[in-house]
């Protein structure tokens, strides 16, 4: 038997940690709630938690099997305007997600965000305008844009009822391919008084501030996908009108009359939870495509805390983006794996003969400690009509590519150590908590250098690790040297293993933008577990 796989003691050890962690969270939330109202808190017992509804349960009243459709575009004419303005309007929703009514948030009512396209040089202004009953913010995850003022900061806060312009200068030499937005609530770390959670993920304090939670906002429905350009312009002249497509994956967990579950005093996500996995917002939807016909899809996981690794049937993908950065070195894969916030630009191309085929999340583990993940379909490919030309294989690297770090000389080493405490319920980075007033690190980056982190696990699970501002190379996983292929901003840092922590070495250009580059693990990372920092960069 593998050692990653988990035995009966490890499965009943997991039982009580997780318990122990809804305790903690639902006590902790309790205790501030509490504390705002002036009354005495009362321990939740998890045993008071009914169970989850099944996913056949939650997906009773949706409707599988409807023709695929991309999502939907937050300005149809932004390709033909040399600014771009968009406005948000973040509120409680009560939207369709496959024919059923679900309660959720979103931006402009349904539950995956419009998609918002950009182009290098363009000037981007987001109308963000908070109807929500607690604070929200917005985090343009891979952009390489200024970490400070009302660009994409995430220690930006907007209050309930209020609403902010964030204003985006995009490079002109930004690179092409697929990102995503979405909330960055991080309750206490926002610039006002107050901490806590209600119904929504806050409590009011006696300012009457009541901060967000950025778990609980993604859940609901507070993320889009963002492309940059278009990287079909990078392909060989013969494949740069294909039609493309955006798979933008979510998941919903529905509790009996339709709402999305929340952390609150009485309830929590548990991403382990049985849940409805969604292709922007449609269930196990048809997608059509030709005999032999090529097509690029940009996948993008825009939910709060799953994994998916994806398999198409019969085929492969071809790599041709990471994170929104061209590769250095395309690829043929059978599976991807995308932890929360991974995106893939790929080239698919159908098989000669009509039929079908079934793209999936297959089943996955991300360790003892973490989730269990069944096989569960995704979307069915319908290959019909007559036959497309077959066109030339994509090899190589990707024009634009971002240049090889592994010799460039390193000004700094560092180490960030990832662990949490006996019963899971607090995280830590070298042994500290998150304080937006204190990096974890005291010596701050300079412009212009490169350095070399050392990223260790010593946690049962797999920790994504993601950081703001700027991709980075990944040169080592657990020891064994990674050519250079490509540049990325997320990575699923591996478990400890018989107590070996997991460890991956990346390399960080510090090219532009001085400010504080915020690094966590998990896209739903917020202080309350600790796994987050930043580290200052100065010129």
């Amino acid at each position: 038997m593998s050692e990653d796989i988990a035995t009966t003691a490890d499965i009943h050890r997991l039982h009580i940690r997780r318990t122990r962690r809804m305790l903690h969270a639902m006590t902790a939330v309790a205790l501030l709630i509490s504390a705002a109202v002036g009354t005495e808190a009362t321990a939740v017992s998890p045993a008071d938690q009914p169970q989850p509804p099944s996913t056949a349960q939650q997906e009773k009243g949706m409707h599988a099997g409807l023709p695929f459709h991309d999502p939907v575009d937050a300005d149809a004419d932004s390709a033909s305007q040399p600014d771009l303005s968009i406005t948000l309007d973040a509120d409680r929703t009560r939207f369709d997600v496959a024919g059923k009514e679900v309660y959720g948030e979103s931006y402009t009512g349904s539950l995956v965000a419009p998609t918002i396209r950009v182009r290098p040089g363009q000037s981007v202004t987001v109308h963000l305008v908070n109807h929500l009953t607690v604070a929200t913010n917005l985090h343009f995850h891979g952009l390489h844009i200024s970490p400070e003022g009302l660009s994409d900061d995430p220690f930006l806060c907007v209050d309930p009822g209020a609403s902010t312009t964030y204003r985006l200068a995009i490079p002109a030499d930004h690179p092409l391919g697929t990102f995503w937005y979405h909330s960055h609530a991080m309750g206490t770390a926002c610039p006002a008084p107050g901490s806590g959670a209600t119904a929504d993920m806050a409590a009011m304090d006696d300012s009457g501030f009541m901060p967000g939670d950025v778990e609980n906002q993604i859940f609901a429905g507070l993320s889009g996908v963002l492309i940059v350009g278009d990287d079909r312009t990078l392909l060989p002249p013969a494949l740069r009108q294909i039609t493309t497509h955006t798979l933008a994956l979510k998941d919903v967990q529905l509790d009996a009359s339709g709402h999305i579950a929340q952390n609150t005093a009485t309830t929590s996500i548990d991403s382990d939870n049985p849940t409805v996995r969604l292709v922007n917002g449609q269930l196990r939807p048809v997608l059509t495509m030709r005999p032999d016909e090529t097509q690029l899809w940009r996948l993008a996981n825009i939910g709060a805390d799953i994994f998916y690794q994806l398999r198409l049937d019969g085929h492969h993908f071809t790599v041709i983006g990471e994170d929104g950065s061209p590769v250095a070195r395309t690829s043929d894969a059978d599976t991807l794996l995308l932890p929360p916030g991974k995106r893939y630009d790929v080239l698919v191309t159908a098989c000669s003969s009509p039929g079908t085929t079934v793209l999936r999340t297959t089943a996955y583990s991300n360790g003892p400690q973490g989730d269990a993940y069944p096989d569960t379909p995704l979307a069915t490919i319908d290959v019909t009509g007559d036959e497309a030309p077959r066109l030339p294989g994509v090899s190589g690297p990707m024009p634009t590519a971002p240049a090889d770090l592994s010799a460039v000389p390193v000004a700094q080493h560092r180490t960030l150590v990832l662990s949490e405490n006996a019963d899971g319920t607090v995280f830590y980075i070298n042994g500290r908590r998150f304080s937006m007033d204190s990096s974890v690190f005291d010596t701050p980056a300079r412009l212009g250098t490169v350095e070399e982190w050392t990223i260790v696990n010593q946690s049962g699970e797999d920790h994504p690790f993601h950081l703001h501002t700027n991709a980075f190379q990944v040169t080592s996983i657990n020891g064994a040297a990674q050519p250079y292929t490509h540049r990325q901003d997320i990575v699923s840092v591996p478990h400890a293993v018989n107590g070996t922590p997991g460890r991956v070495v990346i390399r960080v250009a510090f090219t532009d933008y001085p400010g504080r580059w915020m690094f966590h693990c998990h896209i739903a990372a917020h202080e309350d577990n600790g796994m987050m920092s930043y580290l200052n960069v100065v010129r």
